[in-house]
């Protein structure tokens, strides 16, 4: 057995030797001198703090970094910064500076605020360092001024005078050109945006035949949810064929938090379309939270017609100058009216609406002159609602003769309402309620089909349909990739199986997730909290100790299901396949021997980047072909499938 080793250790030794004569050695080139300020953090010019890392009081070291120098005797520096945001703290003197363990004399000055003039020179010119890369010295700032919320304060850390207060000499005394690299500071401190406010038009509609030309009526601009608002601005836009703007007036919600002022203007942006624009602001750096009025606009009628009045370019700025989120609603004009047949609510929904809950909804009729007849069919999906309770109450102080047909197992409600003498109604009105129980988990749409409206004449009635949604608990997850990170691996390797997963529902959900190679469990782990229309990668190891070799396993991963699921086909998932192999089977025949060892001696010394690198001859996966990994191969011979 000796003797056998003896001669593998001599064919060895004469294979690498022509090996290691061709590993690669490294140059050093010259390069142009710097004189940086560094972060020794993460080796940039940039020092970005937010006040959840960094707060008022706290310190950060600037490294003073020298590249490519020669023959250094002496160096000084000017470093300045803006004094109403960092204060000098102190000079810190690493032990690995350019000049440690050298004798030098050092001079400092900070009698200026935001300025620091710090120098060494060695003591003896035999001294001279050059170095390719080293730290001078350090200079610790301390933070003394806290940036407001969703502020930013920055300033450059900068060399100065160059030449005069920054130079360095070699060991002639004469000065040694470079190129200064500054740095830059930013302290932040981070927004959290409120919840959406709310600005619209009141009344949002104005719908009315009695509106002829030359008459005016009033709508105010309103705001819900405000928060810390200070200045707001927009556009009103109309067609000013129909709509003229005879006054704007300031509403009280800024104006009872201090004084303002207020400003509009009317213009036309092209031959049919005007836009009113309105700013207003408070005068002093303050802000306004809650609900009002914001302005009150007085419009004149010029012809019969509709039109809409949008809501453009709104601008609500809080006290800090930032824009907060909202929502717009737009507003509608017309003194022609547009009867409308719609579902009120139009859109029910919510996690909360779970089987055995209950919710109502309007048929609402809206803009109608002498109507006589209304007749629709409402639509609904019965494996998921079904009706309980229906109501005709009456409109315009008249109860219609009726005729309903219910079908709970179709899903549909047909109705056919007559008023005697005729109705007219000037916004809206419902014409049924009806009440509903969930049964399932799920979504519904709330449909008007058939309709028909006819006047006292019996003359057909042009009309406008808007359907409604009922959209109740969804639970729904799913696995939407799964990937592994080898498709060989030998026995006690690790492999990882990156597996995502997606909350297609409404609630937030937890769940596991468990990892399959073929119907045998590996592995497994709990998502937690995963909101709804997330999703989320996890990456799981599978430990193939216990894996049988010269076997293909397929990988899987199954989410939940969670209760209530509306769809679980997508909750597994099965994608790629891993060939296990005996540790040291590297030419994949099913046995261990000296053909292997053959295989990995023609890779020896390999490592990533050169031409006979193969991961899977690194055995010991440490990113290199060494005895490591022919020891393996020893150890396993003659294992065989």
């Amino acid at each position: 057995m000796k003797k056998t080793l003896a001669i593998f250790t001599l064919f060895l030794t004469l294979t690498l030797q022509p090996l290691l004569a061709t590993m690669p050695v490294n140059v050093t080139y010259a390069s142009p001198t710097t004189l940086e300020l560094v972060n020794p953090i993460n080796g940039t010019h940039l020092f970005n703090f937010t006040t959840s890392q960094k707060a008022v009081g706290d310190t950060f070291i600037v490294n003073v970094t020298v590249t490519d120098v020669g023959d250094l005797l002496s160096w000084q520096i000017g470093v300045g910064w803006d004094p109403t945001l960092l204060n000098f703290s102190r000079i810190v003197k690493p032990s690995d500076m350019v000049f440690a363990g050298k004798a030098y004399l050092e001079a400092l000055d900070t009698s200026t605020p935001g300025y620091v003039v710090y120098g060494q020179a060695l003591v003896n010119p035999a001294d001279a360092v050059s170095k390719a890369r080293g730290t001078l010295c350090q200079i610790e700032l301390k933070i003394i001024k806290a940036p407001l919320p969703g502020q930013t304060l920055q300033c450059d850390i900068a060399f100065e005078n160059l030449g005069t207060d920054t130079f360095m000499l070699n060991k002639n005394g004469l000065d040694i050109s470079f190129t200064p690299i500054n740095a830059q500071y930013k302290y932040t401190a981070p927004w959290t945006p409120p919840p959406p406010a709310t600005i619209y038009l009141n009344p949002q509609k104005v719908v009315n035949a009695s509106l002829k030309p030359g008459s005016t009526f009033n709508v105010s601009l309103q705001i819900n949810g405000a928060t810390d608002l200070h200045l707001w601005s927009l556009n009103i836009v109309f067609n000013g064929t129909i709509l003229n703007v005879s006054n704007a007036f300031e509403g009280d919600f800024l104006k009872s938090a201090g004084a303002t002022t207020f400003k509009f203007q009317q213009t036309w942006l092209n031959a049919t379309h005007k836009a009113l624009n309105m700013n207003c602001s408070l005068v002093n750096a303050i802000g306004q939270s809650g609900s009002g009025k914001l302005a009150e606009i007085t419009f004149q009628v010029l012809e019969f017609g509709s039109t809409a009045l949008k809501l453009m370019d709104v601008q609500l700025l809080n006290s800090l100058g930032i824009q907060f989120p909202f929502n717009a609603k737009d507003g509608f004009f017309s003194n022609v009216l547009i009867a409308k047949l719609s579902i009120e609510p139009p859109e029910v929904r919510g996690p909360q609406y779970v089987p055995g809950t209950t919710f109502k909804i309007n048929v609402t009729l809206s803009d109608v002159e002498n109507l006589k007849t209304c007749i629709f069919n409402l639509t609904y999906n019965p494996s998921i609602i079904q009706e309980i309770l229906i109501n005709i109450p009456p409109v315009a102080g008249k109860t219609p003769t009726k005729k309903l047909v219910v079908d709970d197992t179709a899903g549909y409600i047909y109705a056919n309402l007559t008023y005697k003498g005729g109705i007219t109604v000037y916004g809206q009105a419902p014409v049924m309620n009806v009440e509903f129980q969930v049964l399932s988990a799920g979504v519904s749409p709330i449909n008007l089909t058939h309709t028909a409206l006819y006047n006292i004449n019996n003359e057909a009635i042009s009309h406008e349909v808007y359907h409604g949604i009922f959209i109740g608990l969804i639970r729904d997850i799913a696995i939407t990739n799964v990937k592994t990170d080898l498709t060989v691996a030998y026995q006690g390797w690790q492999v990882k199986i990156n597996v995502t997963v997606k909350n297609k529902g409404n609630v937030t959900e937890t769940f596991d997730v468990k990892i399959y190679a073929n119907s045998t469990q590996i592995t497994s782990e709990t998502v937690t909290a995963l909101e709804p229309t997330a999703n989320i990668t996890l990456t799981l190891i599978w430990n193939t100790a216990t894996a049988q070799p010269c076997n293909i396993y397929k990988i899987s991963a199954q989410a939940g299901p969670v209760p209530y699921e509306i769809n679980t086909a997508d909750n597994h998932l099965e994608d790629g396949l891993v060939k296990i192999r005996f540790m040291g089977d590297v030419n994949d025949d099913g046995k261990v021997d000296m053909r292997d060892v053959t295989v990995e001696i023609l890779c020896f010394r390999a490592y990533p980047g050169r031409p006979k690198w193969n991961p899977e001859m690194d055995l010991d996966r440490n990113g290199i072909i060494d005895m490591r990994d022919i020891v393996l191969i020893i150890i396993n011979f003659n294992k065989a499938c």
